[in-house]
């Protein structure tokens, strides 16, 4: 049995290269079970939510593509994540590569409004019982179940 999801990045659902700089207007949340994953996608879609707003990263390679450290995305990147290192965001992007690197898995949603923001959040906090939050402009906000 795999231990991937089927909706990961290579396959339908786009990864950003946005999130080097900031995960903007996104919901965001950590799975431990990628079938979990498949479950949360697929609501995401019912609820029209089109491949192009949701993004999957899992395990190693999910961190890799995420470049924690900005090294694989040029010296911008890599100043970007210093500074965010050194600032509030260094809690959620250390707790994003452990669950990663511990091979669990990672969904973004991107949100245009206060609407599709709180059904992203139900539907996330619906499939996992970690955090779940929006990250807006220069704030971070959980969603609570």
């Amino acid at each position: 049995m795999s231990t991937q999801p089927k909706a990961t990045p290579e396959s339908d659902y786009p990864v950003s290269e946005e999130f080097g700089k900031y995960p903007l207007y996104k919901v965001v949340s950590v799975f431990e079970d990628p079938r979990k994953v498949d479950a949360a996608i697929d609501e995401l879609s019912e609820h029209d939510f089109s491949t192009s707003e949701i993004e999957a990263y899992c395990g190693i390679e999910g961190s890799e593509k995420i470049d924690f450290d900005g090294a694989q995305h040029g010296i911008w990147t890599k100043f970007l994540r210093a500074v965010q290192h050194a600032g509030p965001e260094r809690t959620y992007l250390e707790r994003y590569e452990k669950h990663l690197n511990e091979g669990h898995c990672l969904i973004m949603v991107s949100v245009a409004n206060a609407e599709r923001k709180h059904t992203a959040g139900r539907i996330l906090n619906k499939h996992t019982p970690e955090r779940v939050t929006y990250f807006g402009l220069l704030s971070a906000d959980e969603i609570k179940p």
